[in-house]
């Protein structure tokens, strides 16, 4: 084999001079490093593939995401603890509280709302990550919190007015008890519609009389509407607070207007046959919440001419 020169400077002779390389060590170096890079490349090979193992970086971030995944997984448990207990609060506060007071009901979206503060790096996360989904937990429950406060707030707004609510529930008839003025045509009930002969929810009362009989509101309140609608014809419905309203329809005249505040036993119009009727009468309903209930609960038809205008004041006109 042939061997290759190689120039070495002598720095003794400042001179260069010829120095024989063989070729064999070049080969041998050569072969000693690929056969060191085979070694190499089996080792890789056989640790990823074969044992299934982590290169030391990965193996760190590996130990460190389990660690991360523990400690959400630890908060996720106290978060299921809090949020069994605003549930059980958010129960309280809907069939218990806001149901004594009278007040509206309120949807699970609203009690558990999303707060919209989540930052856009948790809202890049995939949905189904356990990053993202323990912030839009404690978010949800965060806004939770913060609505079982305001409303616990308004309830106790209403405690404090509980002492207005004797006058304001509509307790009394809304025309005289005198049963020469009035006869009682249709109670509260499913009844054939007097005008289409269908099976049909009648939603009030119905007091047959003759027009220009005095309409006096049955609790303290303040008109929510005093107008023409279809149906009723000429009306007002008063909101009486505490989940109460009441509705005096098909009247000839109405002698208030909306946002009017209303004393039990104040005027507020006429009996006539506007709307849908048959004949002149009063339709008199009551409202709890959403719900039409019976006014005949609510009233005594049985009382004197005489008791029912001590109830409304002896000083107001019949």
């Amino acid at each position: 084999m042939e061997e290759r020169k190689k120039y070495i400077l002598n720095r003794e002779t400042l001179k260069y001079e010829i120095r024989e390389v063989s070729q064999h060590r070049f080969v041998k170096a050569l072969a000693t490093f690929l056969a060191a890079a085979l070694i190499f490349a089996v080792y890789v090979w056989l640790y990823l593939y074969v044992f299934d193992l982590d290169l030391p970086k990965t193996a760190i971030l590996k130990r460190q995401n389990a660690r991360w995944v523990s400690r959400l997984e630890m908060m996720s448990s106290r978060l299921d603890n809090d949020e069994a207990e605003l549930k059980f609060l958010s129960s309280r506060d809907a069939k218990v509280y806001r149901q004594v007071f009278g007040m509206d009901s309120v949807s699970l979206e609203r009690r558990f709302p999303l707060t919209g503060a989540l930052p856009p790096e948790i809202l890049a996360l995939r949905p189904w990550e356990p990053l993202r989904r323990t912030a839009e937990r404690l978010d949800r429950l965060t806004g939770a919190a913060a609505f079982q406060d305001s409303s616990y707030n308004e309830i106790s707004v209403m405690q404090r007015k509980a002492g207005e609510l004797a006058t304001h529930i509509p307790a009394i008839p809304p025309l005289n008890t005198d049963k020469s003025t009035y006869k009682m045509s249709s109670p509260f009930g499913y009844r054939s519609d007097p005008i289409n002969g269908s099976a049909k929810q009648h939603t009030g009362m119905d007091f047959a009389c003759r027009p220009g009989n005095t309409i006096r509101v049955t609790g303290d309140g303040v008109v929510e509407k005093a107008e023409y609608e279809t149906g009723y014809g000429e009306s007002v419905l008063v909101y009486h607070g505490f989940g109460y309203r009441t509705r005096y329809a098909h009247m000839s005249r109405i002698d208030v207007e909306p946002g009017q505040v209303l004393k039990r036993g104040d005027k507020i119009g006429a009996t006539g046959a506007s709307g849908r009727v048959t004949g002149p009468h009063l339709h008199y309903e009551v409202l709890y919440g959403k719900e039409f209930v019976n006014p005949a609960d609510y009233m005594d038809l049985d009382m004197s001419p005489k008791e029912y205008m001590s109830l409304v004041g002896g000083n107001k006109k019949k």
